[in-house]
């Protein structure tokens, strides 16, 4: 099984300064004030999702690769005409990964990382029905701490290469450490963006571009 983790990172440190910083600046729209925005960002993770699944589809069927492009495109573009379908797709994608992510850090075996993997797939379809008004938050926030981990390396390595080499080889030897970075994360923009949603609410707002039942 592959180390995700290990792969993004060294690509990230490949990165210009220019496009970490974006991918910095992204993680914090996404982590801080995603919900307001989840109608146009969430597209963004169905083309992501569809482009590693038709990747995988064409790998294991032979077909040829400009069919994921195909599907990428496809599902963007649905979760961008239906948000409720894109929100249900995009916390599918989002718990899978994570569920793949947690799996491979715990030292899994390949063939229970996959089932972990559909399972959490299928769990992040299925909690639409549990509590749909805070899934964008949940979607984006864990999505946004991803990103600023990933453009912090990204930034470290191009401006201060031993830091972010350092934080590349404890995130290699110690598996929990990137996860507990990320709870810590999640923990603060889910702060943030519920009590703003609280706000919203209290001053009478119209319902928001991230709201399900604006669909």
């Amino acid at each position: 099984m592959y180390d995700g983790q290990s792969l993004i990172f060294r690509a990230a440190a490949q990165w210009s300064e220019a496009t970490s910083l974006v991918v910095f600046a992204a993680g914090l729209l996404y982590l801080l004030q995603g919900f307001r925005f989840a109608r146009f960002l969430l597209p963004v993770t169905c083309i992501g999702g569809g482009l590693v699944l038709g990747g995988i589809a064409i790998g294991m069927v032979g077909l040829p690769p400009l069919l994921a492009i195909g599907v990428a495109g496809g599902l963007g573009l649905l979760a961008l005409l239906r948000y409720s379908v894109g929100l249900k797709l995009a916390s599918a994608f989002t718990s899978g990964a994570l569920a793949q992510y947690l799996a491979v850090q715990f030292g899994l075996m390949p063939d229970i990382v996959l089932v972990v993997a559909i399972a959490g797939l299928l769990a992040g379809f299925s909690l639409y029905w549990v509590f749909r008004r805070s899934l964008p938050i949940f979607v984006t926030m864990l999505q946004g701490a991803c990103l600023l981990v990933v453009g912090f390396v990204g930034i470290t390595s191009g401006l201060v290469p031993s830091l972010g080499l350092t934080f590349q080889d404890w995130a290699g030897r110690i598996p929990m450490m990137v996860p507990a970075l990320l709870v810590m994360l999640c923990a603060l923009g889910y702060s943030v963006q519920a009590n703003a949603v609280r706000g919203d609410m209290e001053v009478g707002g119209s319902a928001g571009m991230g709201d399900p039942e604006t669909s």
